[in-house]
């Protein structure tokens, strides 16, 4: 008897908890249209996800997945000895990123089982929310420690937005839309495996461009997997200039080499000496990192810049090696 009340007592403070979540995290929303429908609901939660622990950012099945406010894992060992994880995504649509709810993934790592649960924001179809309340009674309460750890994490969640502590303000759908866009200009090359370039916007899945192993630090081919185009508005390029760290440090030439320009979006991960980072996160006198003749050479940033130019399309790759070469200059896939 005590046990049946327990089980119920977390099912209607997991309930009541998500949607006091979702209410806050939505209200930050300037969307106006309507929100997650039953369908959508459904296509979320049949999404697989290959790597929970690394797969923190993609696109799949219309959709895309965003690790909830850059959160690691939430871990939790009970007596029994059992590490059980909760993985949260925000889960936007592909077409025009509206922000339609949360992933909440819960895996056990002694059976590797893994259960979605998809929940919906507060202006979604009540069939969706339906779908939600029914996998929190037939499969949550049938999996030991699900319902606990899923309860703790929205309750936390929901703390740290009633305190201010994170819920990210949105300025509107063009800045969403930037946001997860991680992309280049159509123009820019692409470094193929022979050393010669293309422009991105040329390239398709199957073509071999150079590459770059960032555990051996080693320049090799790799293969394109997909590329991927956004045409819907206007994109921002920024850039930095950058010259041979070597030059900089030995001093040793009359005449130094003149910078050289690098440009994608500002959200675009490139690879520095402290490991990835975001292009517009790139301060003056960070180290990236250069292909020439089949190696990496190190490269200074002299300078920054916001924005270059503005473009109506933009393009991205990805790749076996989860690196590859743009303008000369290393770049790591979104």
């Amino acid at each position: 008897m005590k046990t049946n009340l327990f089980a119920i007592l977390l099912f209607v403070v997991c309930a009541v908890t998500t949607q006091t979540l979702s209410q806050r995290v939505w209200a930050q929303s300037t969307a106006t249209s309507m929100g997650m429908t039953a369908d959508q609901a459904t296509a979320v939660k049949a999404i697989k996800i290959a790597n929970l622990d690394k797969d923190t950012y993609f696109k799949s099945g219309g959709f895309i997945l965003d690790r909830y406010e850059e959160r690691p894992a939430y871990v939790f060992t009970y007596s029994d000895g059992i590490t059980r994880k909760i993985y949260l995504y925000k889960v936007f649509t592909a077409q025009d990123t509206k922000e339609l709810g949360l992933l909440a993934i819960y895996k056990n790592e002694k059976s590797g089982d893994v259960k979605s649960f998809v929940i919906p924001g507060a202006s979604a179809d009540r069939k969706a929310w339906d779908a939600y309340i029914d996998d929190l009674k037939y499969v949550g309460e049938k999996e030991p420690g699900l319902m606990s750890t899923l309860t703790f994490v929205l309750s936390r969640e929901m703390a740290g937005l009633l305190a201010g502590g994170s819920g990210k303000s949105e300025e509107g759908g063009d800045k969403k839309k930037d946001e997860y866009n991680f992309c280049f200009a159509a123009d820019a090359p692409v470094t193929l495996a022979n050393g010669s370039s293309k422009p991105i916007s040329t390239l398709q899945a199957g073509d071999v461009i150079q590459g770059y192993a960032t555990a051996t630090k080693t320049v090799l081919p790799t293969r394109v997997t997909k590329l991927t185009v956004h045409e819907a508005g206007s994109f921002t390029i920024a850039g930095v200039w950058l010259t041979p760290a070597a030059e900089l440090t030995a001093g040793t030439q009359a005449q130094p080499t003149a910078p050289v320009l690098f440009e994608a979006t500002a959200n675009h991960p490139v690879l520095t000496a402290t490991g990835r980072k975001a292009l517009g996160e790139v301060a003056t006198g960070e180290l990236l990192y250069r292909t020439e003749n089949g190696r990496a050479e190190a490269y200074r940033v002299v300078r920054t810049e916001a924005a270059v130019r503005t473009v109506d399309r933009v393009y991205s790759l990805a790749t076996e090696a989860g690196a590859y070469v743009v303008g000369g200059t290393v770049v790591l896939d979104k």
